[in-house]
């Protein structure tokens, strides 16, 4: 069996659902759909789009470049990577990175505050799945994060290897509760839910206004990754 730990953090490169493939094909759809404004953007050297400091998410930038512009997409296009680094302030691909009062782990309001709400759902509905397990092993007892990580290796496993035994361990009532424990935690960790999100938005919010009233001038296609 392939050892699949290297590429954890990193850009899954096979299977039906890999990352490269989705990346790639994403590119291809948009340049079926918008030739014109890609063709518009080349004619005016308008090429420029932008990856966070992330080795997967440059990856993904690049793949998507390669549907995009083309397989020879280097002689015609400029990928910026954007450090995730302090000194350069908030910025529209990773704000969370630097808004220091969201990522104080002693803030209620922080970035921890989906994982706190995360844990209080977790208890509703995890014991049962827990003891249902022990019922037909009883020699294991699978604490409450054994449980939700058995759930989540389905998905990483769907997507590195293309199936997963874990997905059928579960019923369907208890994928639906996990689908609302990830609902949970990213609502309270970056979406309405937290207090920071309106502001960390409003980077993109201002950088998208800025390019609209600088009209046709700035270009006509913005790509962020």
């Amino acid at each position: 069996m392939p050892d699949f730990s290297s590429r954890l953090e990193n850009l899954i490169p096979v299977g039906p659902f890999a990352g490269t493939l989705e990346a790639f094909e994403t590119g291809v759809k948009l340049r079926t759909r918008y030739e014109y404004l890609r063709q518009q953007a080349l004619d005016h050297n308008q090429t420029i789009f932008w990856a966070s400091d992330s080795k997967r998410v440059e990856e993904t930038a690049r793949y998507f470049a390669a549907g995009f512009y083309g397989i020879d997409w280097e002689d015609v296009a400029t990928l910026h990577v954007v450090p995730e680094t302090s000194d350069l302030g908030g910025d529209t691909l990773t704000p969370g990175v630097t808004c220091k009062n969201y990522r104080d782990t002693t803030n209620e309001e922080g970035h921890d505050k989906g994982y706190r709400k995360l844990d209080e759902f977790k208890s509703t509905y995890l014991p049962a799945i827990a003891e249902r397990l022990h019922e037909q092993d009883p020699e294991i007892n699978f604490s409450e994060t054994d449980v939700l990580t058995m759930q989540e290796m389905c998905g990483f496993e769907l997507l590195a290897k293309g199936d997963s035994p874990w997905c059928d361990v579960f019923s369907y009532e208890e994928w639906m509760n996990f689908e609302y424990a990830r609902d949970i935690l990213h609502f309270y960790r970056a979406g309405a839910g937290n207090r920071y999100a309106p502001t960390m938005g409003t980077l993109f919010l201002n950088a998208t206004k800025n390019l609209l009233i600088q009209g046709p001038e700035a270009g006509p296609l913005f790509f962020s990754l």
